[in-house]
């Protein structure tokens, strides 16, 4: 392992010995992407896949820091050209005179080389809105000049409104897509249809947004006792308390179990109830259970919402 003093920051070397050091970049290509594109939030990690790509006709070599400190720096500007301050221990990295270890490396024409960072260790983005943000990748490590500094292509990123702290819709952001999910005037049979896929998935989100849980909660003879003696505040808690239960898998299994196939075979509605039967058919070693669910919808506001269910048993079938 190499030791680099940062000499070249307290002025120890020339400039005209850095420039000699600078190396020809030539056809060197340095290029940034989003390792993971997705929906980014103020408190979110933002991965930043970098890749050195050596398209000239020669070896091309430079010099890696174990801490990307010293190798790459980060321009996020807002719409209004304003930067964006760096973040602290960056700032601390880049001001304290330790030794900075580093490797060589040497890229064979047409090699390349990536490494992944997370922008949130070079700037501070405590806020949403839209951002440009560029890279700069320092082949013999950094200097305050950025002589020899290889810059990136631009980024546009997009930081949506922090969902910290908001009960109300924290449990509809869909895993998927980092969208908050609304319901949707959806006919009762595809309602239905759009439950069973969401647990046969795992996604709870989306399994809990056509389910009435008043309802659900007041299948049972002692449910529907124990909902009406409650004050309006010792409901909601109640409610919440019924959903982390449904979500840990302790009551209504059989709404809960995962049907290997299903198939929708009645639908029937007036304007404000529905009625669903759907073939379930379940995986056991062997054979498959059959069984028929008839789901009980009501309509609120324009939305079909699912208030109870039941259970058949049809048999079993070979698999």
């Amino acid at each position: 392992m190499n030791r680099y003093r940062k000499s070249i920051r307290r002025g120890l070397i020339p400039a005209v010995f850095l420039a000699c050091l600078a190396p020809v970049f030539g056809d060197v290509e340095f290029a940034i992407r989003f390792f993971d594109k997705k929906i980014y939030y103020p408190e979110s990690d933002i991965q930043i896949k970098a890749t050195i790509v050596n398209n000239s006709p020669s070896v091309y070599r430079f010099r890696l820091s174990d801490n990307r400190a010293y190798s790459l720096n980060f321009d996020v500007r807002d719409m209004a050209n304003r930067p964006l301050k760096p973040d602290q221990k960056f700032t601390i990295d880049r001001n304290s005179n330790q030794p900075v270890f580093f490797r060589e490396v040497a890229l064979a024409v047409g090699e390349e080389i990536s490494f992944t960072v997370n922008l949130k260790d070079f700037v501070i983005i405590d806020s949403s809105g839209q951002y440009l943000l560029k890279a700069l990748f320092y082949p013999d490590l950094f200097s305050p000049s950025g002589q020899g500094a290889l810059e990136s292509n631009p980024l546009r990123l997009s930081v949506r409104p922090s969902v910290a702290g908001m009960d109300a819709v924290k449990d509809r952001i869909d895993s998927e897509t980092g969208e908050i999910l609304s319901a949707q005037a959806l006919p009762p049979d595809e309602v239905v249809s759009y439950l069973i896929t969401a647990r046969r998935q795992g996604q709870w989100e989306k399994f809990f947004l056509y389910l009435d849980l008043d309802g659900l909660y007041q299948r049972s003879p002692q449910g529907a006792r124990v909902y009406k003696t409650l004050s309006e505040a010792r409901r909601i808690d109640e409610i919440r308390r019924y959903k982390e239960t449904l979500r840990n898998e302790k009551i209504d299994n059989e709404i809960l179990t995962i049907p290997q196939d299903f198939e929708v075979i009645k639908t029937t509605y007036t304007p404000r109830e529905a009625t669903v039967q759907v073939i379930q058919k379940f995986a056991h070693t062997g054979y498959r259970e059959v069984k028929l669910y008839t789901y009980y919808l009501a309509r609120f506001d324009g939305i079909w919402k699912i208030y109870s269910y039941e259970v058949q048993n049809r048999g079993t079938e070979a698999p």
